[in-house]
């Protein structure tokens, strides 16, 4: 079975921890003339970014950190504006400088890792999620993007092991169910499989991932 459906889950959580470190729901506000100080436009950077205008939100960021070369905050809102525009090599970059101020910044740590999984460096990304557990264990979406990179790496007894800790954490966190049935499924344990798949039809709501599992629950379930 194509494996390639782990890594585009993986980014649907990622974008939400993004989105979720800092960056408020709030109305855009105009860029002023001058670059003021590094709050104003950390804060100018987080609000371009919620509305999805990165070039902005990236020129507010190199404000933050001409203003401010120390800014944890102006690094990591860059790495993550640089995530979203695709440009992954300059994110790495920049989530690397937020760590190397901050080593125990575990958004940075995650969202590193995130990088170095669309990347294709799985090891590197398991070694940042297995790093960000280590600073806040009780993340079931980290415990859930390990277990992704798992099955990147075939090591399926691991990912099973890290979805079920990403379910005792949060019970509701569909993806996980769906993950183990992919890899049930990769295994051969049928019913294990629809067990979970059938459990992540209870949960979600996302059309896209429900018409999958219900494809693998028709294979899995012919005679």
């Amino acid at each position: 079975m194509n494996r390639s459906w782990i890594g585009q889950f993986l980014s649907c959580i990622t974008v939400l921890l993004i989105c979720l470190s800092g960056i408020g729901c709030v109305a855009t506000s105009p860029a002023p003339s001058v670059e003021g100080d590094p709050q104003t436009r950390l804060t100018q950077g987080q609000e371009f970014l919620n509305d999805g205008r990165l070039q902005e939100a990236i020129a507010a960021f190199l404000a933050v950190i001409r203003l401010d070369p120390r800014s944890v905050e102006g690094y990591f809102g860059l790495g993550n504006a640089y995530y979203q525009q695709g440009n992954l090599a300059e994110a790495v970059k920049q989530f690397e400088k937020a760590l190397e101020l901050d080593p125990n910044n575990v958004d940075a740590r995650s969202n590193l890792g995130a990088a170095y999984y669309d990347q294709g460096q799985f090891d590197k990304a398991a070694t940042e999620f297995g790093r960000a557990i280590s600073l806040k264990p009780d993340d079931a979406d980290f415990h859930y993007n390990l277990g992704a990179t798992y099955v990147q790496q075939s090591k399926l007894d691991a990912s099973i092991a890290e979805f079920r800790a990403a379910l005792r954490l949060d019970p509701n966190l569909a993806r996980a169910y769906f993950g183990l049935g992919n890899v049930f499924k990769l295994q051969g344990k049928t019913a294990e499989a629809v067990e979970a798949l059938e459990k992540f039809l209870t949960l979600s709501d996302e059309d896209q991932l429900r018409t999958i599992a219900k494809s693998l629950l028709t294979e899995l379930k012919a005679p």
